[in-house]
Protein backbone atom coordinates (compact mmCIF):
# COMPACT_ATOMS: atom_id res chain seq x y z
CA UNK A 1 0.00 0.00 0.00
CA UNK A 2 1.35 3.52 -0.96
CA UNK A 3 1.68 5.92 1.93
CA UNK A 4 -0.89 8.53 1.78
CA UNK A 5 1.75 11.58 0.99
CA UNK A 6 1.86 10.03 -2.45
CA UNK A 7 -1.79 11.05 -3.27
CA UNK A 8 -1.45 14.58 -1.74
CA UNK A 9 -1.59 15.73 -4.95
CA UNK A 10 -4.99 15.27 -5.76
CA UNK A 11 -5.68 17.85 -2.92
CA UNK A 12 -4.01 20.44 -5.11
CA UNK A 13 -7.32 20.87 -7.42
CA UNK A 14 -9.66 24.17 -6.99
CA UNK A 15 -12.74 21.44 -8.09
CA UNK A 16 -12.18 19.08 -5.32
CA UNK A 17 -11.89 21.98 -2.55
CA UNK A 18 -15.64 23.12 -4.45
CA UNK A 19 -16.65 19.94 -4.51
CA UNK A 20 -15.82 19.78 -0.64
CA UNK A 21 -17.23 23.45 0.03
CA UNK A 22 -20.90 22.23 -1.65
CA UNK A 23 -21.15 19.02 -0.05
CA UNK A 24 -20.85 20.47 3.19
CA UNK A 25 -22.94 23.34 3.03
CA UNK A 26 -25.95 20.45 1.93
CA UNK A 27 -24.90 18.04 4.06
CA UNK A 28 -25.25 20.31 7.17
CA UNK A 29 -28.70 21.39 5.60
CA UNK A 30 -29.89 18.32 5.53
CA UNK A 31 -28.65 16.56 8.48
CA UNK A 32 -30.39 19.87 10.31
CA UNK A 33 -33.32 19.35 8.49
CA UNK A 34 -33.39 15.42 8.50
CA UNK A 35 -32.59 14.28 11.91
CA UNK A 36 -32.17 17.50 14.18
CA UNK A 37 -34.80 19.97 13.77
CA UNK A 38 -38.54 19.09 15.42
CA UNK A 39 -40.97 19.06 13.19
CA UNK A 40 -43.27 21.84 13.12
CA UNK A 41 -44.35 24.89 11.02
CA UNK A 42 -41.65 26.57 11.28
CA UNK A 43 -39.43 23.62 9.76
CA UNK A 44 -41.78 22.79 7.00
CA UNK A 45 -41.55 26.15 5.90
CA UNK A 46 -37.67 26.49 6.92
CA UNK A 47 -37.44 22.83 4.50
CA UNK A 48 -39.79 24.87 2.01
CA UNK A 49 -37.32 27.64 1.35
CA UNK A 50 -34.17 25.38 1.11
CA UNK A 51 -35.14 22.88 -1.09
CA UNK A 52 -34.75 24.54 -4.79
CA UNK A 53 -31.31 25.50 -3.13
CA UNK A 54 -30.33 21.67 -1.66
CA UNK A 55 -31.41 20.16 -5.18
CA UNK A 56 -29.18 22.63 -7.03
CA UNK A 57 -26.26 22.27 -4.24
CA UNK A 58 -26.57 18.54 -5.05
CA UNK A 59 -27.00 18.32 -8.71
CA UNK A 60 -23.64 20.81 -8.64
CA UNK A 61 -21.18 17.99 -7.15
CA UNK A 62 -21.10 15.36 -10.22
CA UNK A 63 -20.96 18.27 -12.74
CA UNK A 64 -18.13 19.71 -10.50
CA UNK A 65 -16.23 16.61 -10.94
CA UNK A 66 -16.74 16.26 -14.29
CA UNK A 67 -15.65 19.70 -14.63
CA UNK A 68 -12.39 18.22 -12.57
CA UNK A 69 -12.55 15.56 -14.81
CA UNK A 70 -11.71 18.04 -17.96
CA UNK A 71 -9.74 20.21 -15.95
CA UNK A 72 -7.22 17.46 -15.50
CA UNK A 73 -7.45 15.86 -18.86
CA UNK A 74 -6.55 19.05 -20.25
CA UNK A 75 -3.65 19.62 -17.65
CA UNK A 76 -2.48 15.71 -18.21
CA UNK A 77 -2.15 17.17 -22.28
CA UNK A 78 -0.42 20.33 -21.44
CA UNK A 79 2.18 18.58 -19.62
CA UNK A 80 2.61 16.13 -22.01
CA UNK A 81 2.94 18.41 -24.51
CA UNK A 82 5.61 20.60 -22.83
CA UNK A 83 7.62 17.75 -20.94
CA UNK A 84 10.43 16.28 -23.12
CA UNK A 85 12.01 13.99 -20.15
CA UNK A 86 11.43 10.47 -20.31
CA UNK A 87 9.50 11.32 -16.91
CA UNK A 88 5.86 10.87 -19.89
CA UNK A 89 4.59 7.67 -18.06
CA UNK A 90 4.53 9.43 -14.34
CA UNK A 91 2.49 12.43 -16.47
CA UNK A 92 0.35 10.47 -17.74
CA UNK A 93 -0.84 8.61 -14.35
CA UNK A 94 -0.46 11.27 -12.24
CA UNK A 95 -3.14 13.89 -14.76
CA UNK A 96 -5.32 10.82 -15.38
CA UNK A 97 -5.24 10.15 -11.41
CA UNK A 98 -6.40 13.72 -10.72
CA UNK A 99 -9.06 13.45 -13.50
CA UNK A 100 -10.69 10.12 -12.42
CA UNK A 101 -10.69 11.41 -8.45
CA UNK A 102 -13.04 14.42 -8.99
CA UNK A 103 -15.26 12.52 -11.17
CA UNK A 104 -15.38 9.91 -8.45
CA UNK A 105 -15.87 12.35 -5.73
CA UNK A 106 -18.30 14.12 -7.30
CA UNK A 107 -20.47 10.91 -7.68
CA UNK A 108 -19.55 9.36 -4.04
CA UNK A 109 -20.62 13.02 -2.37
CA UNK A 110 -23.59 13.10 -4.17
CA UNK A 111 -25.22 9.53 -3.70
CA UNK A 112 -26.17 9.85 0.17
CA UNK A 113 -27.33 13.54 -0.31
CA UNK A 114 -29.87 12.38 -2.99
CA UNK A 115 -30.86 9.70 -0.18
CA UNK A 116 -31.25 11.90 2.95
CA UNK A 117 -32.97 14.21 0.33
CA UNK A 118 -35.81 11.75 -0.54
CA UNK A 119 -35.91 10.92 3.52
CA UNK A 120 -36.54 14.95 3.70
CA UNK A 121 -39.00 14.59 1.53
CA UNK A 122 -40.99 12.10 2.88
CA UNK A 123 -40.64 13.57 6.20
CA UNK A 124 -42.35 16.63 4.83
CA UNK A 125 -45.06 14.94 3.60
CA UNK A 126 -46.17 12.98 6.36
CA UNK A 127 -46.00 15.94 8.59
CA UNK A 128 -47.94 18.02 5.86
CA UNK A 129 -50.76 15.58 6.25
CA UNK A 130 -50.64 15.18 10.08
CA UNK A 131 -50.87 18.76 9.82
CA UNK A 132 -53.91 19.09 7.38
CA UNK A 133 -55.78 16.69 9.38
CA UNK A 134 -55.04 18.02 12.80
Amino acid sequence: MEPLSDHVFLLNNFVVWAIFLVAIVAYGLLIEFCFMARANEQWYQRTENWLGSLKTMLATLPLLGLLGTISGLLKTFLNIASDKSFSLQEVISGGIAEAMFTTQMGLVMVVPGLLMLAYLNSRRKKWKLLYEHA
